[in-house]
């Protein structure tokens, strides 16, 4: 998910540019923002990028950040998008912390993946 956002971004700035990673925990979940002073995501498009196969580029597939959207959903959390009046785009992402079991422990989560 974030190598997505990550390579989205600098794509977007060839002639080079700043990208920002922050992560943060608060009310229950962990945010992770990635920033880049790249030109910014226009506004007609900024509701249709994380449709499947919706793509503003001649090389690329339009699934990237509709996959990354559904990863991202289904660890019940959610991204956003927004641009900056000074352009750049901001992908911020958040998740929810896991409930603490009755100890005081953190609940521990595991994931398959591969067949």
């Amino acid at each position: 998910v974030l190598s997505n956002i990550i390579d989205n971004a600098v794509q977007v700035m060839p002639q080079g540019g700043e990208l920002a990673i922050r992560v943060w925990s608060e009310d229950r979940a962990t945010y992770i923002s990635v920033r880049d002073t790249g030109p910014g995501i226009p506004e007609e498009v900024r509701s249709r990028i994380f449709e499947p196969l919706f793509t503003t580029r001649t090389k690329g597939t339009g699934l990237g950040l509709a996959v990354a959207r559904r990863i991202i959903e289904a660890h019940h959390g959610e991204i956003t998008a927004s641009t900056s009046p000074n352009g750049g785009a901001t992908f911020t992402i958040m998740l929810p912390l896991p409930e603490s079991t009755q100890s005081g422990e953190p609940a521990s989560s595991s994931s398959s993946v591969g067949g």
